[in-house]
């Protein structure tokens, strides 16, 4: 047995706090799964915009094929951002929706010895 799990076995806690702790961390894994939902929408909306944009500045710009990229470009930077910005959020909520699963992962795994611990004592 690793040192980790001897010291959770042996600390003081109760059945009822193991249960509260690995009821909150489901409780965490909807609210980041509703919140997940919201930041992919706003991703979306983000990249449309950005793309929209980017697309009319294109093709409403004279000149050569690189004049009418690069003038594109320098238009919608702000929106470029905010739809890489959009993308940063959405994969850091899915990082730490992974970070809550792997805790009730743990936890679920150290219920059967904590069970054990609280049959012999």
């Amino acid at each position: 047995m690793t040192r980790k799990a001897t010291n959770l076995m042996n600390s003081s806690l109760t059945p009822l706090q193991v249960m509260e702790n690995l009821t909150n961390i489901g409780r965490e894994i909807d609210a980041k799964t509703k919140e997940l939902e919201e930041l992919d929408r706003v991703c979306v909306v983000a990249q449309s915009t950005y793309t929209k944009a980017k697309a009319k500045s294109f093709l409403t710009t004279e000149g050569s094929m690189d004049i009418r990229r690069f003038t594109a470009d320098l238009h919608t930077s702000t929106l470029s951002l905010e739809y890489e910005l959009a993308e940063q959020q959405v994969r850091a909520c899915r990082d730490k929706l992974r970070a809550l699963r792997d805790r009730l992962e743990i936890g679920r795994s150290l219920s059967p010895l904590l069970r054990l611990e609280w049959g012999q004592s």
